[in-house]
């Protein structure tokens, strides 16, 4: 009887190395997939939110049309003209005017990222000017606010409902920039500017819609353009642009009633401002009648007080 042949050994060959590599690789990635995949997925999120924030502050800043893409129907619609931050071009071209900013953490208002629909960040912006010859720099700080719509089996945007599952979830979009809390820890804002201490400076000069007031005041019921705010030569010389029509500008000016909003012409830095905390807008640019722009500024004056100066009155570009 023959007895049966005993197996042979396997060869073990560069292709068995291989594949043993290849099986290797596999398994290790399939069990990194199942440990980050869920963070980098629920971390997409905060990764948009950036993306929006970053696009929205770069684009305003350079004055770039795009930063409507990147803003909310409402925010886009408050500012005609221009763009937040920095207002309008040719105002800005005359101040040589540009900001720079440093954006910090950003905070989400749900108990997680997905289910969040609200974010926020402390943006510091810095600015750099030139106002009547003199060169200056300016920051404050602002809070950033970011939305975005949840749907829930139909069309109309809604508000996030933690415990439902939406069916889809719409992209981030700034949605305005509001004065920091007193909880964020935010620095004071620093004026560039210095002006003489003037009486008007607890009235007419303390606020850009104070000083606004007072000037469409003056242009309407006396029919002349004065001002206690003006910055250098107080009948507004050095405010208002080369060749520009005094009577046709203070025609111009609309009833103007500063606890009135409806009456307020549009403002286009959007910068927010507490007064009452020393951190009033660097800049502030009212449209007024949808072809002058007029540019309020803060200043320090010599007493070591804060208040608002009148710097600049002159027609809009023609860009948009």
């Amino acid at each position: 009887m023959t007895l049966p042949r005993p197996p042979r050994a396997r060869t073990w060959t560069r292709g068995t190395t291989v594949l043993l590599v290849v099986c290797a690789l596999v398994v290790s990635i399939a069990v990194a997939a199942a440990v980050l995949l869920p963070g980098y997925v629920r971390d997409g999120a905060r990764r948009d939110a950036e993306s929006t924030l970053r696009a929205f502050l770069s684009d305003a800043a350079a004055l770039d049309a795009e930063w409507k893409d990147t803003a909310s129907p409402l925010l886009r619609a408050v500012v005609p003209v221009g763009a937040p931050l920095v207002g309008e071009r040719g105002t800005a071209d005359a101040l040589k005017l540009s900001a720079r900013y440093e954006i910090g953490e950003l905070t989400f208002s749900g108990r997680s990222l997905e289910r969040s629909d609200t974010a926020s960040a402390l943006v510091t912006i810095d600015y750099r000017f030139t106002v009547h010859g003199r060169r200056g720099a300016s920051s404050i700080q602002q809070k950033v606010w970011l939305t975005r719509p949840f749907y829930y089996g139909t069309d109309e945007p809604q508000q996030v409902r933690p415990k439902i599952a939406p069916t889809a979830v719409g992209p981030w979009r700034v949605t305005g920039l509001t004065a920091p809390g007193s909880g964020d820890g935010s620095a004071a804002a620093a004026a560039g500017l210095t002006s003489d201490a003037r009486d008007a400076d607890d009235l007419a000069c303390y606020s850009a819609d104070t000083a606004l007031e007072q000037i469409a005041d003056s242009a309407r019921i006396d029919g002349r353009l004065a001002s206690d705010c003006f910055l250098g030569a107080a009948d507004g010389a050095d405010a208002l642009a080369s060749g520009l029509d005094a009577n046709t500008l203070l025609e111009a000016f609309p009833a103007i009633d500063r606890t009135d909003a409806a009456s307020m012409p549009p403002e286009l830095t959007r910068i927010d401002t507490n007064a009452f905390g020393a951190a009033r807008a660097p800049f502030t640019e009212f449209l007024i009648a949808d072809r002058y722009v007029l540019t309020i500024a803060a200043v320090t004056t010599d007493d070591g007080g804060q208040a608002v100066r009148i710097v600049s009155i002159r027609e809009k570009g023609a860009g948009r």
